[in-house]
């Protein structure tokens, strides 16, 4: 009988254990999610929409960022982040593309074609306001730019 009791002792730790593991990793999980914070960017011909907005005073927090390229146009479009919240004035270059060899690109989100996404994620991004652009030849210069503010 003292075996049965045993085993039932061991039997019951165990299944005690086991849940506290799943409830610490589903706590550590719903904590790690909660950090990071989100930006989705719509792209169509010549028109951009992130979300949040500045525009209609909405902001990112600091921190982790993860940003989601929906292209919802007919052409391929990408996305460069900017360590600056200025999209302005960049030299064109020969390929009809803007000229970033002197700026810090934060993040570069590839091609996406028609209908896709393209994901990408910063790390620890600090406030301030930033800036980014679709450098397919010749969307820069059509107006493919946008910024968000962390803050």
């Amino acid at each position: 009988m003292k075996i049965f009791y045993t085993i039932l002792l061991v039997i019951s730790m165990t299944i005690i254990s086991c849940s506290q593991a799943s409830s610490d990793e589903a706590s550590s999980k719903e904590i790690s999610e909660k950090s990071v914070n989100r930006l989705s960017v719509i792209m169509n011909e010549w028109e951009v929409r992130p979300t949040p907005n500045y525009k209609m005073g909405k902001h990112i927090p600091p921190g982790d960022i993860e940003i989601t390229l929906t292209n919802a146009g007919k052409l391929v479009h990408n996305m460069y982040v900017l360590n600056q919240s200025s999209y302005d004035d960049f030299t064109i270059l020969d390929d009809e593309t803007a000229d970033l060899s002197e700026i810090e690109v934060l993040l570069e989100i590839s091609d996406v074609q028609p209908g896709q996404n393209g994901k990408g994620a910063i790390s620890d991004l600090q406030p301030g306001t930033y800036a980014f652009i679709c450098n397919i030849p010749g969307h820069y210069s059509s107006g493919t730019v946008g910024k968000f503010i962390v803050r």
